[in-house]
């Protein structure tokens, strides 16, 4: 096989892989960039090392290998996503959209049968208008806590008073303004995922050692199903899926973490939160790099320093 030919194999397997990569971006709007901002990060943050390697007499850090190994991994990172539901992928509320709707339903059921019951006598129109500001009152601090990316604590209260609320139905039984599993689904403090949801969102990185276990890498890229599918871990431990910790967690895997992190931060086409400028975006990997201690300090200060997600004109 001539070298034109092996070049040739190599640049379709390389398409091949992004092509996957976009269709794991594309299964969803809220996903839509994220890996090519990832790739491109890398690029020049790889470039960024070399640079001040070379700037202090040391060789590169990343040859030509290396730095084609590591981009494969960032390109395959998430390529777990394609098996996760999109449902949980694109809960933008902590309630699902039919929750929301029956919910809506059962309060104006409410309005209704306080109307009814003001019509027979059974209530006075005081006590009718009452029950109705009330229902709009709660009506709005439902939605709020619904849609806020924090439960704030003063919310969490509101919510937990409305759940003590009970109306009667037109056969006798009395039943909640809000039901126990839309209770605890608003009762989320941050996010929209409940903790079976998050948990089925953290299983991409599962599937995504899974797949790659089917794909027979070269030697040369011989990592990327171990960095790829490393990406949630962190150095303290607390990560996720094996919970590795310090030096188990290699520097490219470091690396990969903190891309991921950053761009997830400053995205705005995330379901569960705006993105926040980027600035605030770097306090907060460095928090979690020398407060936390579950980033690699000095690469979460180079990579500040490179401001790799800004293109070079």
């Amino acid at each position: 096989m001539t070298q034109r030919e092996i070049e040739n194999i190599k640049e379709l397997f390389q398409s091949f892989v992004r092509v996957m990569s976009s269709a794991v971006d594309e299964r969803t709007p809220y996903n839509a960039t994220h890996t090519r901002n990832m790739a491109e990060y890398g690029e020049r943050f790889i470039s960024y090392l070399n640079e001040q390697a070379q700037a202090a007499g040391k060789p590169p850090l990343f040859d030509a290998d290396h730095r084609e190994e590591f981009l494969m991994s960032v390109w395959l990172h998430d390529i777990g996503k394609l098996v996760i539901p999109l449902e949980i992928m694109n809960k933008d509320t902590r309630l699902m959209p039919e929750q929301t709707n029956e919910l809506l339903h059962r309060f104006e059921k409410i309005r209704l049968l306080a109307q009814i019951s003001c019509l027979k006598g059974m209530i006075s129109e005081q006590e009718l208008k009452r029950e109705q500001e009330e229902l709009v009152k709660d009506r709005e601090e439902i939605l709020q806590a619904n849609t806020a990316g924090l439960c704030t604590d003063a919310l969490r209260a509101e919510i937990s008073r409305i759940h003590e609320k009970t109306y009667t139905e037109e056969d006798g039984s009395t039943r909640t303004w809000i039901t126990d599993e839309e209770f605890h689904m608003l009762m989320i403090r941050k996010g929209t995922l409940s903790e079976e949801e998050r948990e089925i969102m953290e299983s991409h990185v599962v599937f995504t050692d899974k797949l790659l276990s089917e794909i027979r890498f070269s030697k040369k890229l011989s990592h990327v199903r171990a960095w790829a599918a490393a990406h949630h871990e962190l150095l303290d431990g607390s990560g996720y899926p094996k919970h590795l910790k310090g030096n188990q967690i290699p520097m490219e895997v470091r690396m990969l973490t903190i891309l991921d992190i950053f761009d997830a931060l400053v995205a705005e086409d995330r379901p569960y939160k705006p993105g926040v400028p980027v600035e605030k975006a770097l306090k907060i990997l460095d928090g979690m790099a020398n407060r936390e201690g579950k980033l690699d300090p000095e690469l979460t200060r180079l990579f500040a320093e490179s401001r790799c997600w800004e293109k070079k004109l």
